[in-house]
């Protein structure tokens, strides 16, 4: 038995004989590159103190592409740091002219599931893959979030016969709304 926890296009390059489920789940689930900046720059942030968030994002303008979204989120709030100097520690999704050099302190580039109807539907089968010979795991079997992936971890453990005595995990199951539900 194994667990393959990968991006689910990475599990199905490892799948010699795929059958036409795993083909459909495993590449029903689209990622998005991500290019991220680790640094300590306000300028990322609204200029109004109770308008800063843990999660921010700027447009350049209304009629921006969404390519040109920056959005930056504050890990002092999200961590509850309480740095020496009193400057944020910031993630910004996107490169931005905003960003001083100077204070960058790393560049990432990451790549997360994008979530659609579609996608959700093959997030639903790429659980249900699951047996006794092969478990997959990742965050992106919930929403994306490191706990999600733990959850998962779980789960396929779970599959395997296994079962976890530690603390408790919980997440939102993902939901498929439809039209007729309302918005």
């Amino acid at each position: 038995a194994v667990v393959i926890a990968t991006h689910p296009a990475q599990a199905l390059s490892f799948l010699a004989d795929a059958t036409p489920d795993e083909k459909e789940a495993l590449g029903g689930m689209p990622y998005s590159v991500n290019h991220t900046v680790f640094h300590r720059d306000p300028a990322v942030l609204p200029a109004a103190d109770n308008a800063k968030a843990s999660w921010n994002y700027r447009l350049p303008g209304c009629d921006a592409r969404p390519d040109k979204v920056l959005v930056s989120y504050d890990l002092t709030r999200l961590q509850r740091l309480q740095p020496a100097d009193g400057q944020p520690y910031l993630v910004s999704l996107g490169e931005s002219e905003l960003i001083g050099e100077e204070q960058v302190l790393e560049r990432m580039v990451y790549e997360h599931p994008q979530y659609t109807p579609d996608s959700l539907r093959a997030q639903q089968r790429i659980a249900a893959l699951s047996d006794s010979r092969i478990a997959y795991a990742g965050a992106y079997l919930g929403w994306g979030f490191h706990e999600d992936g733990a959850l998962s971890g779980v789960r396929a453990a779970e599959h395997l016969g296994r079962t976890w005595d530690g603390p408790g995990l919980q997440s939102p199951e993902p939901e498929l709304q439809t039209a007729s539900e309302g918005t």
